[in-house]
């Protein structure tokens, strides 16, 4: 369910990419040679190698989780200086035995400083920052248009059901995914109402327990509708999990800011630079581009620009 990220507008830090430090190298040696300077570039991060525990959502499994961020976290352990770990001290270097961990476990790890750094959905972000823990510093991008990656709240039917608009499933169940989830359940208690459809009142709420849980449980039949992220459900239909002319978009939402990257607030501020620095520097892999396309990169945010439409929901929701 997980909702990020990925979505600041460009800053002047994208110009820390490391492509732009070897293309100022005023020597005239061929390009390949220009290529072997970039290491030199950021082994400038001297001094011991620190540890940082990384903590992962429930979104894909260990495999996964690791066949799409691996590259990121080869990155940047040699591009900061730093060894990932998992909680129990394993290097992500030598394990994909990386830590996905439920939303509540997520969460009490990033802010209790059992792990420093990690993907949340938006929704946990606003969570997060509420309760005075650090913004999110990241989110996947496009470097050459500065577009953030971004999602809508989609609900979804089956493409041969009744149901052809939202105030046809007055009466019905819909599933939401987890109540902390922004798409899954936070927006649709905003945005819904006006529609016709007021949570608990006009249809029945399941909860169940993830957006793939939800798409998967449309298209079998279990449920008659869906609240899902967008991003998420493309991600289904991309990996062959559910065919996109098996099921029906009645209604969208605006674009809301997705999964983003954050760090507990106590990691010192001299290792959130070199974490953020070679964050913005990193070329995504064939891999995630295929899975996040038209994104390529990490844009740095902002945090009360980006998150606006996430919070307003967020503290409607707070106040029911």
């Amino acid at each position: 369910m997980t909702v990020y990220w990925r979505n600041a507008a460009v800053l002047a830090g994208t110009a820390l990419a490391l492509g732009s430090t070897v293309a100022q190298t005023e020597s005239p040696r061929p390009a390949k040679a220009k290529a072997a300077a970039a290491p030199a570039a950021v082994e400038k991060f001297s001094g011991p190698r620190e540890k940082m525990v990384v903590a992962m959502p429930k979104t894909y499994g260990k495999t996964e989780t690791m066949a799409l961020w691996g590259d990121y976290f080869s990155h940047l352990s040699r591009c900061a200086n730093v060894e990932l770990q998992n909680a129990q001290g394993d290097s992500l270097e030598r394990t994909s035995n990386v830590d996905i961990l439920g939303e509540k476990e997520l969460v009490e790890a990033l802010s209790t400083g059992k792990a420093q750094i990690g993907q949340v959905n938006p929704g946990l972000a606003a969570q997060m920052v509420t309760a005075g823990q650090a913004a999110p510093f990241g989110v996947p991008g496009n470097k050459a248009t500065g577009q953030r990656n971004s999602y809508k709240l989609i609900l979804v039917t089956r493409i041969d059901s009744p149901y052809k608009e939202p105030k046809d499933l007055i009466g019905k169940k819909i599933a939401h995914t987890t109540p902390t989830s922004n798409s899954g359940n936070l927006a649709p208690r905003v945005l819904f109402p006006a529609l016709g459809l007021t949570p608990d009142k006009d249809y029945e709420v399941v909860f169940s327990n993830g957006h793939e849980r939800s798409v998967t449980g449309v298209m079998h039949g279990f449920y008659p509708a869906a609240a899902v992220a967008s991003d998420l459900y493309q991600r289904m239909v991309v990996k062959g999990d559910v065919k996109g002319s098996s099921l029906r978009t009645i209604w969208e939402s605006p674009p809301f800011m997705t999964e983003t990257w954050t760090m507990n607030k106590d990691v010192s501020p001299e290792l959130q630079a070199r974490v953020k620095k070679c964050s913005f520097s990193y070329n995504f892999s064939p891999t995630l581009k295929k899975q996040l396309p038209g994104n390529d990169t990490f844009l740095p945010i902002n945090f009360d620009r980006d998150f606006a439409t996430v919070m307003q929901v967020y503290r409607a929701t707070q106040k029911k």
